[in-house]
């Protein structure tokens, strides 16, 4: 009950055009950069696959200021293979070891993925897309968590330069 008084009493205090410019003027000036940094530095991700590459959750939350790498981690970026921005974990940055082949995609020896499902889709063959090698100063290898995701099994390393930032799944 207090708290109703409490706004009576306020609502029926009348204040001056001079007054009311002066309070809405401090709520501008407040909200405007807190509401412009948070726009600049967060952004919705959602996945609209009908068969989503990480099957846990669909809708992240994008922190474009944080792009320190971390392997096993969820992080959006671009690709010129992929025709919007995607989201991928890290299982791979410089000089870890990456072998492919039809069975299974390993990093440091250690699985990270099962099969080339999409090696037709990708314009390829498995044999085309058997390989083994470093991972080079610079680049990061980036897969999905189900056989049907189009990750660095098909398309290789990524520069670091395309990641937007960490992705932090939300539902």
């Amino acid at each position: 009950m207090h708290l109703m008084n409490f706004y009576k009493r306020i609502s029926r205090k009348k204040r001056g055009w001079g007054r009311q410019s002066l309070y809405m003027l401090v709520i501008v000036v407040t909200v405007a950069p807190a509401s412009h940094y948070v726009l600049n530095r967060f952004s919705i991700g959602i996945d609209p696959q009908n068969y989503p590459c990480l099957p846990e959750h669909r809708i992240y939350l994008i922190d474009k200021m944080d792009k320190d790498i971390q392997k096993g981690k969820t992080f959006a970026f671009r690709s010129e293979y992929i025709s919007s921005i995607a989201i991928k974990f890290i299982d791979g940055v410089a000089g870890d070891k990456v072998r492919v082949n039809p069975e299974e995609t390993t990093v440091n020896d250690l699985m990270v993925g099962e099969g080339l499902l999409l090696a037709r889709e990708s314009g390829h063959t498995e044999q085309e897309l058997q390989r083994e090698g470093i991972i080079p100063a610079g680049h990061i290898w980036l897969m999905g968590r189900t056989k049907v995701s189009f990750d660095s099994r098909y398309w290789g390393v990524l520069p670091i330069e395309n990641v937007i930032g960490r992705a932090y799944p939300i539902w």
